[in-house]
């Protein structure tokens, strides 16, 4: 007898009102946070069905041995928590090995710990939310919840507890949310079994205490600390301000005195706290006042509207400043270094990828003339160059209506950056194609708004297009402005007469194209999206890698879900018309917009939503 037939035999072929009967849905999308396109299809669904805590205890008791997919008997039910809460099974996974189960707790602000003031506004509201996220985590860390048994095929398995890990960031998240007076926590759960049967006693425990010891300690617990909350919630309030403040005091960026910028490793983002180092201080002739409504009056270096560069030697912190910079579009939480450092919240950093996928981008400001007549003001192409990658990026951006752009020179294209006197001698204007930033830096800010922030270590011609030109020396700024303009003065470098820019055509999306995402798709982490292609044995790779501002993978689980939405529907308008649609919809329903009682979202900026669908590979127009 084969293996399959042994366990038909053993567990039933679809007995008792339908449990081990298969979904008819073929469709699933699966990641860590277990969500799948099949969680509605249950037979047994039993939606709005209420219930108590000890009931609940009693029906994982009364499973204990059981097949594994009776568990299923809990999707739909909600269970009343001594009426201080409730918990919801939002989707029960089928198989111990499948991705975890997910539950929704829902808890009355007035039966929390939480002051009024603490959730008086949208903007608190979300700061509320990611301080309970993060107690949340610690409660479950503490009590080691979070422990995933792994055994043999005899010993238990499952029984972890999880909440999404955020960033350093604060942003709105579905993980926790705070809305209609209301406090929604998402958890996922490994529900635990022995082969493939129920561990009842171990998941009553789990779901009757374990949440239940969580969900008080993180939200009605005593140990609430007022103090910690206020500056938790102003801070986030403050730095939403100063963001608000940089175009009324004409400034794109803003970075506080005292900032830690430094990390503590190249792939983590916590501070840096060793020896040495060395806080932000604003050159003089740079400092500026802003006012916070909390925190009242901060100084620090106000960096204009203009083209900016950075330079200095190798190792002091050129690009430890733009890095900074480049996440000033999020605030951060308290104890970070770089609360209250702001950015415009267009700003974006663009960086050279070969061998991305280009889809009628006009990249003619840049690149034109190519061999063959190759046409460039609907460029396609598959296997872009780090220089036509880069030009594809800045018009892709412009066409959304940013107006800021960070370049750092070590992860950029260098013949797409500058061509030097020499270098022109010998190849004449007629036979380079590539117009290179330098040539357009200055009229992308004149003429069009773009402003650019630049880190500059090799190529001085830069100093003759600059507006501002900081030094770093030894992790400390310095306005060395006045000195490189005489430099440039004295050297004057050749950038050539060109024809004015023209303003990126909008492009209108082909619904159609969207298709594969109808069907098996996941994430595994923030860089990328795996997608199914009728007739493709493989899954193909949505690779987000070099989108450096997203900085969470629920981020990605959003792009995702806005892609899937894509695929069902017609009609789509321009790209930039669908980004404004999509982030009004956000900011008035949540994240919710794109999919209810998805566990674990975080919200990215349009610019990111946007950069993805342009690197998608089966990307196609209808004009």
């Amino acid at each position: 007898m084969g293996r399959g037939e042994y366990y038909k035999n053993r567990y039933g072929r679809g007995s008792r009102g339908g449990r081990g009967q298969r979904s008819n849905n073929s469709h699933h999308c699966r990641d860590e946070c277990g969500d799948d396109k099949d969680n509605h299809a249950h037979p047994n669904k039993r939606e709005n069905k209420f219930s108590n805590r000890q009931e609940l205890k009693n029906i994982l008791l009364d499973l204990d041995r059981k097949p594994y997919n009776f568990y299923k008997d809990l999707y739909g039910f909600t269970f009343d928590f001594e009426r201080i809460f409730s918990l919801k099974f939002d989707h029960v996974q089928g198989d111990p090995y499948a991705s975890p189960s997910r539950i929704c707790v829902t808890l009355p602000l007035q039966n929390s710990r939480f002051p009024d003031w603490s959730w008086s506004n949208s903007t608190r509201t979300v700061a509320l939310a990611d301080y309970i996220c993060r107690r949340t985590v610690g409660a479950i860390s503490d009590q080691k919840a979070d422990y995933k048994a792994r055994g043999s095929w005899h010993d238990g398995k499952g029984g972890e507890l999880r909440i999404e890990h955020p960033s350093q960031n604060i942003l709105l998240r579905t993980s926790v949310e705070v809305k209609e007076e209301n406090i929604l926590l998402r958890f996922c759960v490994g529900l635990p079994a022995k082969g493939r049967n129920i561990c009842g006693h171990w998941a009553a425990d789990i779901c009757t205490n374990t949440v239940h010891n969580i969900v008080i300690r993180a939200c009605c617990g005593e140990s609430t600390d007022k103090t910690e909350l206020q500056n938790w919630v102003e801070s986030y309030e403050d730095q939403e301000a100063l963001r608000k403040q940089l175009s009324a005091a004409q400034l794109i960026a803003f970075v506080p005195d005292g900032a830690i910028l430094p990390r503590s490793a190249g792939h983590l983002d916590t501070p840096h706290s060793g020896r040495g180092v060395v806080s932000f201080q604003s050159p003089p002739s740079l400092k500026v006042t802003l006012k916070c409504p909390n925190k009242g009056s901060i100084t620090g270096m106000g960096i204009k509207p203009g083209v900016t560069l950075i330079a200095g030697g190798g190792f002091h912190g050129k690009t430890t400043l733009l890095s900074a910079l480049k996440l000033g579009i999020y605030s951060k939480i308290p104890g970070d270094g770089r609360e209250y450092l702001v950015t415009t919240p267009s700003a974006t950093k663009i960086r050279a990828e070969d061998g991305r996928q280009i889809t009628g981008v006009d990249i003619s400001n840049f690149i034109n003339n190519l061999p063959q007549k190759k046409d460039t003001s609907k460029f396609y192409s598959c296997d872009a160059s780090g220089s036509t990658s880069q030009a594809a990026a800045i018009m892709e951006y412009l066409e959304l209506g940013g107006n800021c752009l960070m370049i750092d020179e070590d992860t950029a294209a260098t013949n797409f950056m500058i061509r030097d006197d020499k270098m022109q001698m010998l190849l004449s204007a007629d036979k380079e194609p590539i117009k290179p930033y330098l040539y357009r830096a200055r009229e992308l800010h004149d003429k069009m708004g773009v402003s650019s922030i630049l880190v500059v270590g090799g190529a001085g011609d830069y100093l003759d297009v600059a507006d501002t030109v900081l030094l770093l020396d030894n992790y400390t700024v310095v306005d060395v402005t006045s000195r490189a303009k005489e430099i440039a003065a004295s050297r004057p470098a050749h950038i050539p007469f060109l024809p004015p820019m023209v303003s990126p055509k909008p492009r209108t999306l082909d619904s159609a194209s969207f298709s594969p995402f109808s069907g098996k798709t996941k994430v595994s982490d923030k860089a990328g999206i795996s997608y199914t292609v009728r007739g493709e044995e493989n899954m193909s790779l949505l690779d987000l890698s070099a989108l450096e501002q997203i900085v969470e993978v629920g981020q990605t689980r959003f792009i995702n879900e806005v892609l899937q939405k894509l695929s069902s529907e017609r009609g789509v308008p321009t790209l930039r018309e669908l980004m404004e649609q999509l982030s009004g919809e956000i900011d008035k329903n949540g994240l919710g917009c794109v999919k209810d009682n998805s566990n674990w979202l975080s919200r990215p900026r349009m610019y990111e939503i946007a950069a993805a669908i342009n690197r998608y590979r089966h990307l196609a127009l209808s004009n």
